[in-house]
Protein backbone atom coordinates (compact mmCIF):
# COMPACT_ATOMS: atom_id res chain seq x y z
CA UNK A 1 0.00 0.00 0.00
CA UNK A 2 1.74 3.18 -1.19
CA UNK A 3 -0.41 6.38 -0.97
CA UNK A 4 -0.11 9.68 -1.07
CA UNK A 5 -1.03 11.85 1.92
CA UNK A 6 -3.98 14.25 0.85
CA UNK A 7 -4.68 17.81 2.44
CA UNK A 8 -7.25 16.36 4.80
CA UNK A 9 -4.40 14.51 6.55
CA UNK A 10 -2.51 17.42 7.83
CA UNK A 11 -6.25 19.47 8.76
CA UNK A 12 -5.79 18.22 12.20
CA UNK A 13 -4.39 19.41 15.23
CA UNK A 14 -0.37 19.61 15.19
CA UNK A 15 0.09 16.91 17.87
CA UNK A 16 -2.21 14.83 16.16
CA UNK A 17 -0.20 15.14 13.00
CA UNK A 18 3.04 14.56 14.56
CA UNK A 19 2.47 11.88 15.92
CA UNK A 20 0.79 10.58 13.06
CA UNK A 21 3.86 11.49 10.94
CA UNK A 22 5.96 8.70 12.13
CA UNK A 23 6.95 6.07 9.69
CA UNK A 24 5.73 7.87 7.11
CA UNK A 25 7.59 8.21 4.17
CA UNK A 26 9.07 11.39 2.44
CA UNK A 27 9.91 11.13 -1.44
CA UNK A 28 12.35 14.12 -2.24
CA UNK A 29 12.75 14.56 -6.17
CA UNK A 30 16.54 14.42 -6.62
CA UNK A 31 17.12 14.80 -10.59
CA UNK A 32 15.17 12.02 -12.42
CA UNK A 33 14.71 9.72 -8.98
CA UNK A 34 13.25 10.03 -6.12
CA UNK A 35 14.75 9.54 -2.47
CA UNK A 36 12.91 8.50 0.55
CA UNK A 37 13.11 9.06 4.05
CA UNK A 38 11.27 7.60 6.83
CA UNK A 39 10.31 10.01 9.59
CA UNK A 40 11.53 8.69 13.24
CA UNK A 41 10.94 11.66 15.25
CA UNK A 42 9.02 14.86 15.23
CA UNK A 43 7.80 17.92 17.60
CA UNK A 44 4.35 19.58 17.46
CA UNK A 45 4.03 23.24 17.95
CA UNK A 46 0.50 24.52 19.02
CA UNK A 47 0.53 28.33 17.40
CA UNK A 48 -1.33 30.67 19.16
CA UNK A 49 -1.64 28.89 22.55
CA UNK A 50 2.01 27.49 22.60
CA UNK A 51 5.24 29.65 23.99
CA UNK A 52 7.32 27.88 22.30
CA UNK A 53 5.48 28.19 18.67
CA UNK A 54 6.98 31.22 16.50
CA UNK A 55 3.06 32.54 16.05
CA UNK A 56 2.67 32.18 19.65
CA UNK A 57 -0.20 34.84 20.60
CA UNK A 58 -1.23 35.00 16.92
CA UNK A 59 2.12 36.91 16.06
CA UNK A 60 2.30 36.85 12.12
CA UNK A 61 4.91 38.13 10.44
CA UNK A 62 6.64 37.62 7.11
CA UNK A 63 8.37 34.97 8.70
CA UNK A 64 5.48 32.99 9.78
CA UNK A 65 3.55 33.83 7.23
CA UNK A 66 3.55 29.78 5.94
CA UNK A 67 2.33 28.86 9.20
CA UNK A 68 -1.33 30.47 8.52
CA UNK A 69 -1.91 28.43 5.28
CA UNK A 70 -3.79 24.98 5.10
CA UNK A 71 -2.09 22.21 6.67
CA UNK A 72 0.29 20.42 4.12
CA UNK A 73 2.69 22.79 3.50
CA UNK A 74 6.53 23.59 4.19
CA UNK A 75 7.44 26.08 7.07
CA UNK A 76 11.45 26.85 6.74
CA UNK A 77 13.51 28.92 9.22
CA UNK A 78 16.87 29.56 9.90
CA UNK A 79 18.65 29.71 12.78
CA UNK A 80 21.37 29.96 14.91
CA UNK A 81 22.67 31.77 11.75
CA UNK A 82 23.68 28.24 10.51
CA UNK A 83 21.00 25.43 10.50
CA UNK A 84 17.67 24.84 8.25
CA UNK A 85 14.66 23.92 10.03
CA UNK A 86 11.98 21.57 8.23
CA UNK A 87 8.57 22.14 9.05
CA UNK A 88 5.64 20.80 7.96
CA UNK A 89 2.03 22.88 8.67
CA UNK A 90 -0.89 21.37 10.70
CA UNK A 91 -4.39 22.18 10.89
CA UNK A 92 -6.79 24.27 8.75
CA UNK A 93 -5.91 27.91 7.07
CA UNK A 94 -5.84 30.42 9.83
CA UNK A 95 -4.52 28.10 12.33
CA UNK A 96 -0.68 28.57 12.80
CA UNK A 97 -0.12 25.22 14.03
CA UNK A 98 3.35 23.27 12.79
CA UNK A 99 5.18 19.89 13.23
CA UNK A 100 9.17 19.99 13.71
CA UNK A 101 10.89 16.92 12.01
CA UNK A 102 13.36 16.34 14.05
CA UNK A 103 14.84 13.38 12.90
CA UNK A 104 14.50 10.82 9.45
CA UNK A 105 16.03 7.37 8.28
CA UNK A 106 17.54 7.16 5.03
CA UNK A 107 15.68 4.80 2.86
CA UNK A 108 17.67 4.58 -0.42
CA UNK A 109 21.12 5.94 0.54
CA UNK A 110 23.18 4.60 3.82
CA UNK A 111 26.11 6.02 6.31
CA UNK A 112 23.98 9.70 6.68
CA UNK A 113 23.45 10.93 9.97
CA UNK A 114 19.86 12.47 10.32
CA UNK A 115 19.07 12.54 13.62
CA UNK A 116 18.68 16.43 14.65
CA UNK A 117 16.72 18.96 12.52
CA UNK A 118 19.69 20.65 11.67
CA UNK A 119 21.48 17.47 10.08
CA UNK A 120 18.01 16.41 8.29
CA UNK A 121 17.76 20.15 7.02
CA UNK A 122 21.80 19.53 5.47
CA UNK A 123 21.71 15.95 4.25
CA UNK A 124 18.17 16.70 2.70
CA UNK A 125 19.45 20.28 0.63
CA UNK A 126 16.02 21.53 2.79
CA UNK A 127 16.79 25.53 2.38
CA UNK A 128 14.74 29.13 2.59
CA UNK A 129 13.97 27.82 -1.13
CA UNK A 130 11.47 25.31 -0.16
CA UNK A 131 9.68 27.50 2.21
CA UNK A 132 5.46 27.03 1.42
CA UNK A 133 5.92 24.54 -0.64
CA UNK A 134 2.67 22.49 -0.88
CA UNK A 135 3.44 18.45 0.07
CA UNK A 136 0.11 17.89 -1.43
CA UNK A 137 0.48 19.32 -4.54
CA UNK A 138 2.92 18.85 -6.69
CA UNK A 139 5.85 16.34 -7.69
CA UNK A 140 9.92 17.78 -5.87
CA UNK A 141 8.18 16.59 -2.46
CA UNK A 142 5.40 15.04 -1.12
CA UNK A 143 4.81 12.56 1.83
CA UNK A 144 3.61 8.58 1.07
CA UNK A 145 2.03 5.79 3.74
CA UNK A 146 3.50 2.75 2.47
CA UNK A 147 2.07 0.69 5.36
CA UNK A 148 4.79 0.74 8.01
CA UNK A 149 3.21 0.84 11.51
CA UNK A 150 6.01 1.55 14.55
CA UNK A 151 5.86 -0.97 17.39
CA UNK A 152 6.34 1.67 19.83
CA UNK A 153 6.01 5.44 19.98
CA UNK A 154 7.12 7.40 22.93
CA UNK A 155 5.49 11.20 23.38
CA UNK A 156 7.99 13.45 25.67
CA UNK A 157 8.96 17.20 25.99
CA UNK A 158 10.40 19.04 23.22
CA UNK A 159 13.62 19.52 23.16
CA UNK A 160 15.40 23.32 23.70
CA UNK A 161 12.68 25.54 24.32
CA UNK A 162 13.37 26.42 27.99
CA UNK A 163 11.96 29.73 27.43
CA UNK A 164 8.67 28.34 26.66
CA UNK A 165 7.78 28.59 30.61
CA UNK A 166 5.33 25.75 31.74
CA UNK A 167 4.55 24.83 27.83
CA UNK A 168 7.79 23.42 27.58
CA UNK A 169 6.68 20.41 29.81
CA UNK A 170 4.09 19.18 27.06
CA UNK A 171 4.50 15.88 25.91
CA UNK A 172 4.66 16.95 21.87
CA UNK A 173 7.56 15.29 21.14
CA UNK A 174 7.21 11.77 19.36
CA UNK A 175 9.65 9.18 18.45
CA UNK A 176 10.22 5.68 17.31
CA UNK A 177 11.16 3.49 20.31
CA UNK A 178 14.07 2.35 19.65
CA UNK A 179 15.87 3.47 16.23
CA UNK A 180 19.24 4.80 16.02
CA UNK A 181 18.02 7.78 14.08
CA UNK A 182 16.27 9.75 16.60
CA UNK A 183 17.74 12.74 17.89
CA UNK A 184 18.01 12.94 21.68
CA UNK A 185 16.38 10.22 23.76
Amino acid sequence: MNSRLGREFFLRDAPTVARDLLGKVIFQKKGEKYLRWRIKEAEAYCGPKDKAAHSYGGRRTQRTEAMYLPGGHLYVYFIYGMYHMLNIVANETGIPEGVLIRAVEPLDLEGLDTSGPGKLCRVLGITKAHYALDLCDGEEMFLVDDGYRPEKIVATTRVGIDYAEEDRFRPWRFYIADNPHVSQK
